[in-house]
């Protein structure tokens, strides 16, 4: 499991010393978001195996086939989501088991309660609140978001920025998606309001 980014460049600097070695590292990485929406994205993607990973019952949502299915949910721009699903992909596992990631647009997913899915990885920023509520509800799995903002929303997971990094976790939606999550991770993450 990651561990928590904890920089020691204070409060703001933390963010920023982040987001140079994040560009740095990565040059053209989803060209139609914001920088600081980029930064986050690539943060939430290295955060997200170690948020799937602490539901308690994660076997359970396997599909089918056996597989944890995540879909990568865009509204905006299917290139950031692209990217996003290829860094899900590389992933292979969480708790052993095999990952399936599928890119569909938000509007398809809100519409079609019928898959079966282990989390929704939101891959833009903007979508509204009962939007994320909703997926989340309908479905029942973690609908995690990166984006400033989307956790306090309705969203049930993404990052907290201060002068640490840590998860982020909506507890209330949590319990209205019917998700449990391990001890230790509730003892770390920050929970929003």
């Amino acid at each position: 499991m990651p561990v928590p980014c904890a920089l020691s460049c204070g409060r703001s600097g933390a963010f920023c010393c982040l987001l140079l070695l994040l560009t740095w590292l990565s040059p053209g990485w989803a060209a139609s978001l914001w920088e600081e929406e980029q930064q986050r994205l690539r943060v939430g993607l290295n955060l997200f195996p170690a948020i799937l990973g602490a539901q308690e019952g994660l076997p359970a949502q396997r599909n089918a086939d056996g597989v944890l299915e995540i879909a990568v949910a865009y509204r905006a721009s299917e290139q950031a989501a692209k990217q996003a699903a290829r860094a899900l992909e590389q992933l292979g596992q969480v708790q052993e088991i095999a990952l399936a990631v599928t890119i569909l647009p938000v509007e398809r997913l809100a519409a079609n309660p019928e898959r079966s899915l282990a989390a929704i990885f939101i891959a833009n920023s903007g979508l509204e609140p009962a939007l994320l509520r909703r997926l989340s509800e309908r479905y029942q799995v973690l609908v995690f978001s990166p984006f400033e903002g989307d956790v306090a929303a309705g969203a049930v997971a993404g990052i907290h920025v201060a002068d640490r990094i840590l998860p982020a976790i909506n507890l209330e939606q949590a319990r209205r998606a019917g998700l449990s999550f391990k001890p230790f991770f509730l003892g770390i993450a920050q929970h929003a309001d």
